[in-house]
This record gives structure tokens, sequence and C-alpha cells, in this order.
């Protein structure tokens, strides 16, 4: 049985969309889930090597930007359309996306309550790296 996930965007891009986990779409969502991993690491490796703090807000406009652009073309988006993501509830678009990758791939998008717990030192077993699907 296929996995649907719908994201309610009518009053923003006149329609409702409806994922399936297709081969295309997964291979889109395991790319922008890469992505997002990616430029995670890039930052990290940015800061180290110049020697400047990791900060929270860093990790959240990382990861906010990529879900932005990853559900764009996930949907099949124009740029413009795209542009009008980030006019949507940050909640809404980011529920959908970490659904999407939580439901075809079995993985958790970074968000900011995980990213949090690692920069400030939490417990044990929330001091898990913010990108593993363990960390949640």
């Amino acid at each position: 049985m296929s996995k649907v996930v719908k994201f309610d965007a009518k009053n923003m891009l006149g329609k409702d969309f409806e994922v399936i986990d297709s081969f295309k779409n997964v291979k889109k969502v395991n790319a922008g889930v890469r992505g997002i991993f990616e430029a995670i690491d890039e930052y990290e490796t940015k800061q180290t090597k110049a020697h400047k703090p990791v900060t929270m807000m860093d990790y959240q406009d990382i990861v906010a930007s990529r879900v932005i652009e990853n559900t764009g073309a996930l949907l099949g988006l124009s740029k413009e359309d795209t542009a009008k993501l980030e006019d949507m509830s940050y909640s809404d678009v980011f529920k959908f996306y970490s659904k999407v990758a939580n439901d075809f791939l079995d993985m958790d998008i970074p968000d900011p309550s995980a990213i949090k717990s690692v920069i400030q030192g939490g417990s044990e077993t929330e001091k898990k790296d913010p990108k593993s699907s363990e960390g949640k």
C-alpha cells in the first residue's frame, strides 16, 4: 500500500497537494534530506576552521531555507510559487516536509528543539547528532 502525505496549501497556492511514495518522490526527498545534512556539515566545518561558534540561529537558517526549497522541488512548484511558501506558516511547511521524510525514508529532519538540545549540552540521551535519525 502506498504512503500518501497531504499538504494543505489551497489558501496560498490555490490547491492542496497529495504526495505519494513513488520512486521519483523518494529520490527527490532523499536528495533533499542529504542536502540538508551536507549543508549542516559544511557550516560546522567552516565555523570550526574559522574558530567561530556554531549557533542555533545558523542551523535554523540552514534547515528552514532547505525545507522551503525541497518542498518546492517535491511539489513541482515554480520559483514564484516556491517563494510563496515563505509566506505560509513555517510549522505547516516544516511538518509536511518532516512527515514526508519520516514516512518515505524513515528519517527525521533536524528541528530547532533537537539542535538546541545539542548546542546547550542536553542529557546524554539528548546529545546525539541532530542529523541522526536517532537524535529524537
